[in-house]
């Protein structure tokens, strides 16, 4: 599977979008999440992708400060109450444990989430120990996500070894009693 894929897959889980309203607060531009009541300073965005909601769908651009989007049809301004989404990211440690997965383990692990109502990008606390063991030949350990979608919590543990021969052992447990084992080797 090309890496192109598994980023399809990705973004196209539930809450991978911040989504809200342009407001304008002492000259800067934030978007305000009423579903989370959080707000956001638009001069955070790091990759500087933003998407706009028009009449016709979402227009993508690139936010070039100043309440500017630069997008494929002009320059548009942004004004408040103006709807707006950006890609969400992953925390390091899960994205890391992600890539890192053969893909049928992966597309396994973000089904198995999907099934129980979570997306990875409900994750709330990621701890990754293979991140830890880089110079070593032969790694072995367990790391450790939690994920909260609002109506429950899940636990994952990440059981992994690699070396001459490679497993992952993901188990999965929510608040609500559901488990699930996933394994590979390989």
């Amino acid at each position: 599977m090309s890496p192109y894929k598994r980023t399809d897959l990705l973004f196209k889980q539930k809450r991978s979008h911040l989504i809200g309203l342009i407001e304008k607060a002492e000259n800067h531009f934030v978007i305000f999440d009423d579903m989370n009541d959080e707000v956001h300073l638009l001069e955070e965005i790091q990759d500087h992708h933003i998407e706009i909601l028009r009449p016709n769908g979402w227009e993508a651009g690139k936010w070039i400060g100043l309440g500017r989007v630069e997008t494929q049809i002009g320059m548009l301004s942004l004004k408040c109450g103006d709807t707006v989404r950006i890609k969400k990211k992953l925390p390091l440690a899960l994205d890391e444990m992600l890539r890192e997965l053969p893909d049928e383990t992966f597309i396994q692990f973000i089904h198995k989430l999907n099934t129980l109502s979570f997306s990875p990008f409900d994750c709330i606390y990621s701890y990754n120990q293979l991140l830890f063991l880089e110079s070593q030949m032969n790694k072995k350990g367990v790391s450790f996500y939690q994920f909260d979608n609002e109506d429950g919590i899940c636990a994952v543990q990440h059981h992994f070894d690699r070396g001459v021969f490679s497993s992952d052992r993901l188990e999965i447990t929510t608040s609500l009693g559901d488990r699930s084992l996933i394994c590979s080797m390989y």
